[in-house]
Formats: structure tokens, C-alpha cells, sequence
């Protein structure tokens, strides 16, 4: 039966890649995309992947602020985890590698130490999802409201829709957990009411792994938070200037600040669908759509050529910093999914100040 589902899931989230590859190429011709990519600045290749890097230190210091509460965790520990958890998040379908970080950190370090609580972990990627999530949101809704009649096409209103509809529903999340967090056995009590009808077990099961979830949400102190909240400001908006940089590399380079963030919101969307491995298909399709509100040639071979681009750097430089720290020994993928040791979570877990 397990089997069975995973299949089901495999050949679902394959589809989903095939249709957005369709969707991206349909209009072009492949070896076309391929001269252009093949023809791109190499120069503007490389500053972009000098970028990539800087993001992903960028993001892993900022995930770390948000597991201090839980202990201290070493850069070593975090980066081994942070590098080899998006690795996963690339090469697995339907977004499921989003699971790899929070079990890769939870792990007992390899030169002994305390492990850290999963549910602690797991709430860590949570609010950074909701954060991320909201951020998006607000800064299409922004940035298209700024630029006006400056963008245009088909896709203009999904943008602006989709940008809504993000900023409103991780608001929601964010507003949903702050709630269940001040009012945590109202909240699990309300869970036990609605779920104990349909089976006491499922009941005792969920509202368990709630209340222990709930409890396990913690930001420290405010100054760690500004911080938090000040590294996702450079974060997006190195990812933003990222796809500047190599978009002048194929020939786009009329686009404005405001407007590769509106190219990195419909991005974002469009890869929060579940697809399959790497993210293939909704990167590359979503990348042309939001650059196709600026610029005609966002579907032609050249804009192909630019998204396909980006999907392959992103994947090849997280694919690489993953079996980096793999083959150095720093990090083991076995048991990973399967029957992970769990920390007790009863048992009191270091608190930092």
C-alpha cells in the first residue's frame, strides 16, 4: 500500500514537471534555447553562482537564530545540515525534502552532544516558511502597485492575484500560530473536539504532536528576531539582484529593481507547486511568466534560455554543496526517513538565553 502511494506520488509530481516544461518550450525551439545558454556570459554565469553562495550563508545564519532557543548548534552542524537539506529539498518530488533539515539538525552530532528536539526543529522551518511566505506576498503586492502600467502581458493579473492570495494566506498561518501559541490548551482542545468523533487514537495522536509542536515554537529575544527579520530582508534581496545579474547575461537588461522583484515573486509561487524533482518545469516556466511582464521575449528562446539557466545553476550549486558535505562525512542520509531514533521530548531540552 505504502508503495502503492509513493508511485501514485512519483507519477503525480512527474506530470506536474511535464506540463510546466511543456508550457515553458511550447512557443520555442530547443536547440535554439540551447545555442543561447550555450552563448550566455560566462562572466555573468559565474558572479551569479559567487551569489548563490552568499545566499545560502546568508540563510543558514539566519535558520541558526532560530534553532538557538533549542541549544547551541555549531556553524559546522548547521551548514552540514542546511547544505545537504536543500540538497534533498531539489532531488526529492512534491517538496518533501522540506522535512530533510529539520531531522538532519535533530540528529545527535557526529563527535557527541546534545540532540536537539525534532519538534523544535520542525517549528523552526515553519516559521521561516510563514516569514518567507508573507515577505512575498507583501513585496509583489508592493512592487506592482510601484510600477503601475509598467508591467503587462497575460500573466499580469495572476501576479497580482497570486501575490495577494500568498500575502493572505501565510498571514493567516502566521496569525493561526501566534494564537495557538497564546492560547495552546484552548487550541488543543478545540484539535480533540473536532478530531476525537472521527477516532480517539487519530484524536490522541494529533493533539499530542500539536501541543508538543505549539510548545516547541520559541523566537528568543527581540534583538535576535530583528536580526532574523534584517537577514531576510538581504536574503530576497540577493536573490532579487541574482537574477539581475544573469539576466543581463542573455540580453535582458532593461530590468529594474522593482521588477526582478516581481520576477522572484511569481518564481517563489510558482515553485510552492508541488512538482517534481529539482523543482523542473515550475521554475522555469514561472521565471518567464513574471519576466514576460517586462519583456516580450519572456516565453521566446532567449527567456527559455535565461530560465532554464537559473533552474540549472540553482540545482547544480545545491546539488554540489549537498554531496560536498556528504562525502566529507559530515552528514549520513541513512534511517533518515525511515525509523529516525526520536529525541524524548519530555525530557528537558538546553534553553538558550
Amino acid at each position: 500500500m505504502r508503495s502503492a502511494k509513493i508511485l501514485l506520488r512519483t507519477v503525480l509530481s512527474l506530470a506536474m514537471s511535464g506540463l510546466f516544461v511543456w508550457l515553458s518550450l511550447r512557443h520555442t525551439d530547443v536547440r535554439a534555447v540551447a545555442r543561447a545558454m550555450a552563448a550566455a556570459d560566462a562572466t555573468r554565469i559565474a558572479a551569479y553562482l559567487g551569489v548563490l553562495l552568499i545566499i545560502h550563508l546568508v540563510r543558514t545564519v539566519r535558520w541558526g537564530l532560530l534553532l538557538k532557543p533549542l541549544g547551541d548548534v555549531s556553524f559546522k552542524r548547521l551548514n552540514s545540515a542546511s547544505a545537504v537539506g536543500f540538497m534533498l529539498l531539489m532531488l526529492l518530488p512534491l517538496r518533501l525534502g522540506e522535512f530533510a533539515r529539520p531531522l538532519l539538525i535533530a540528529r545527535p552530532p557526529a563527535g557527541g552532544g546534545q540532540p536537539l528536539r525534532r519538534s523544535g526543529a520542525l517549528a523552526s522551518i515553519v516559521v521561516e516558511r510563514i516569514v518567507d511566505g508573507i515577505a512575498i506576498g507583501i513585496l509583489g503586492i508592493v512592487c506592482l502597485r510601484m510600477l503601475g502600467n509598467s508591467a503587462s502581458g497575460r500573466y499580469v493579473e495572476f501576479a497580482r492575484s497570486a501575490s495577494v492570495l500568498v500575502a493572505a494566506g501565510f498571514l493567516g498561518l502566521c496569525a493561526a500560530l501566534l494564537l495557538a501559541v497564546f492560547f495552546r490548551d484552548r487550541a488543543v482542545r478545540l484539535v480533540d473536539r473536532i478530531a476525537r468523533p472521527i477516532s480517539p487514537r487519530l484524536s490522541a495522536r494529533v493533539t499530542d504532536g500539536l501541543d508538543t509542536f505549539i510548545g516547541a515554537v520559541h523566537l528568543g529575544s527581540g534583538w535576535r528576531l530583528l536580526f532574523f527579520f534584517g537577514l531576510t530582508v538581504v536574503y530576497w534581496s540577493l536573490t532579487a539582484w541574482a537574477l539581475g545579474i544573469l539576466a543581463a547575461g542573455f540580453g535582458f537588461t532593461r530590468l529594474t529593481p522593482l521588477m526582478l522583484a516581481v520576477i522572484l515573486t511569481i518564481q517563489v509561487v510558482g515553485v510552492m507547486v508541488p512538482a517534481g524533482p529539482g523543482m523542473v518545469g515550475t521554475m522555469q516556466f514561472f521565471t518567464q511568466a513574471g519576466l514576460s511582464l517586462f519583456d516580450p521575449d519572456g516565453f521566446s528562446a532567449r527567456g527559455a534560455a535565461y530560465a532554464n539557466t537559473v533552474w540549472l545553476l540553482n540545482f547544480c550549486e545545491q546539488l554540489a554543496l549537498g554531496l560536498t558535505f556528504l562525502l566529507a562525512g559530515h552528514v549520513s542520509l541513512k534511517g533518515l526517513f525511515g525509523s529516525v531514533p526520536q529525541v524524548e521530548e519530555d525530557a528537558p531540552a538546553p534553553m538558550a538565553p
